[in-house]
């Protein structure tokens, strides 16, 4: 499916020239899916932007914005790591990836270069930023092919060599070595940034070295002029892209007239003091070194993806371990799997988990995730013929395995759902919000930070970020409630066991209703 685009180079505070273009643009030649805005979003005065943080006007479509840039800009951002600022413009967050509903995958960098770590302020990004994006994308994985958009606000170091330079810009003086160094790991189809006040678009270049290695997509970079200028340069740019999943291979690693090699050279990627490194030999190479040797993530079992971090101890979920209790497995795919969760609310009460060890949802590989959907639209079909809606929770927080919580109710308590769960987070002081359906979810989990996430029936999605103390029973706990299943001595999951001879009757009775709608068995 093709996705219609916009881009723009620096708002910087000219909020109301933006949103009246993007009004404009989008009803002569939209609709468009989204507007991507690449260097400083807020500047001086910030014109009309209090009009729509209040409310009082709307952003017509969404807007996709980086981070600060300078100190005068980071007390505009009410959360660095990521939030919606206000309805239909939603700040990214320092780095990272995610992939839209159409299939498209955008990585993204905020922020200007700092080759100190120690000495990056809040609106820079440093070697540490660019390392926690290898970890996201996995672009050590043999099957890692590249990402659809890439955003930064600072140019690449080097782009203008082996074609025509930009006249005013000399990337050689102002670009980032880490920047150049991400579009050549990362290899995306499409990578814009802004900064400098100029309008740049480079002949495409090759992603691999030609003649020497297998052909992929070639690259083509943009980089956009200040919103409304008063030069006339280009500073919106419009496109039509299909995400690189959904074309053939053929269509894919077509050469555009023109294109060129690789434009970086060692020099431009290298970081001061950082220990040389070769890129140009393996386009796979790893960001770190270790006494010479190339650290390898290992893969061995054919669990759905790479990058799996292992378990630090037993691991009573993943498929392989000698402590899953296999009699409460209902049905398995082949990077997923069904059970019965162990002291269950109700009989139909059941559990999603990723065979192989993942920790939670985000992340996840696409394949794992796109099968766990597989069994989330199953058991929906399912459920509807016995006249019950499900409602999915996930507790990133005092658990080392991935387990979706799924747990139904009457359909006529399909409207209740979302209440329940913000009223008592309300009553608890817990960070819970509803989160809009064009955001996605790891937009807003920070690396590493815990969380509580809920589906609801009516395909709302309520995040927040988990604090020590969290209440463990917290899902439970609220379903149980007396507006829902209205079972309060069942919420401490110990109160609910079974016999193993229980538990198994109980599985193959859920089977039997589950086997029409179970696809592993297609």
């Amino acid at each position: 499916m093709t996705s219609k685009i916009l881009v723009t180079g620096d708002v910087d505070g000219n909020m109301a020239t933006l949103f009246k273009k993007i009004d404009s643009v989008n009803k002569k030649a939209g609709p468009f899916e989204m507007v991507l805005c690449v260097g400083s979003f807020f500047g001086v005065g910030n014109l009309g932007w209090q009009d729509y943080k209040s409310g009082r006007l709307k952003v017509p479509i969404p807007v996709y914005i980086l981070g600060p840039n300078s100190k005068d800009e980071v007390g505009c951002y009410p959360d660095l790591n990521g939030s919606e600022i206000c309805e239909n413009v939603i700040y990214l967050g320092k780095q990272g990836s995610f992939t839209t509903n159409e299939g498209l995958r955008i990585a993204y960098m905020s922020g200007v270069n700092s080759e100190d770590p120690l000495a990056a302020k809040e609106y820079n990004y440093s070697i540490q930023n660019l390392q926690s994006l290898e970890s996201s994308l996995r672009w050590d994985d043999s099957r890692y092919q590249g990402v659809d958009i890439l955003l930064t606000s600072d140019w690449s170091r080097g782009i203008g060599n082996r074609t025509q330079p930009h006249a005013q810009v000399k990337d050689s003086e102002v670009g980032s070595p880490l920047v150049s160094r991400l579009a050549l790991l990362c290899r995306p189809r499409y990578h814009f940034c802004g900064l400098h006040g100029e309008n740049y678009e480079r002949t495409p270049y090759r992603n691999h070295q030609s003649g020497a290695e297998q052909a992929r997509h070639t690259t083509r970079f943009v980089a956009l002029a200040r919103v409304g200028n008063k030069e006339k340069k280009k500073w919106m740019y419009a496109f039509n892209i299909t995400p690189m999943k959904n074309l053939e291979r053929g269509e894919l690693v077509s050469q555009p007239p023109g294109v060129t090699d690789i434009p970086f050279t060692q020099q431009d990627i290298e970081i001061q003091g950082e220990k040389k490194q070769q890129f140009f030999y393996d386009m796979n190479a790893k960001m770190e070194e270790e006494d010479g040797k190339k650290k390898k993530r290992k893969n061995e079992n054919n669990d759905g993806g790479g990058g799996k971090k292992a378990p630090s101890g037993p691991c009573w979920f993943c498929l392989s371990s000698a402590e899953v209790e296999k009699h409460l497995i209902i049905s398995v795919g082949e990077h997923s799997y069904l059970a019965m969760a162990k002291g269950a609310l109700t009989a139909d009460h059941v559990m999603i988990l990723p065979i192989g060890h993942h920790q939670c949802s985000v992340n996840l590989p696409e394949e794992v995730s796109e099968e766990i959907d597989r069994f989330k639209s199953a058991l929906r079909k399912m459920l509807k013929k016995h006249g019950k809606v499900p409602v999915y929770f996930e507790r990133n927080y005092k658990t080392q395995h991935l387990q979706i919580q799924v747990v139904p109710v009457i359909k006529e308590d399909a409207n209740l759902v979302t209440k329940q769960f913000l009223d008592e987070a309300s009553s608890r002081d817990i960070d819970l919000n509803e989160i809009p359906s064009h955001v996605p979810v790891g937009q807003l989990a920070v690396q590493g930070q815990p969380y509580f996430l809920v589906d609801t029936p009516n395909k709302e999605t309520l995040f927040g970020r988990v604090n020590p103390g969290f209440p463990i029973q917290f899902g439970r706990d609220v379903l149980c409630g007396p507006d829902l299943l209205d079972m309060p001595d069942r919420v401490d999951w110990r109160n609910c066991q079974l016999s193993k001879e229980e538990e198994t009757d109980q599985v193959k009775e859920f089977r039997k209703k589950f086997s029409p709608f179970d696809f592993t068995m297609e």
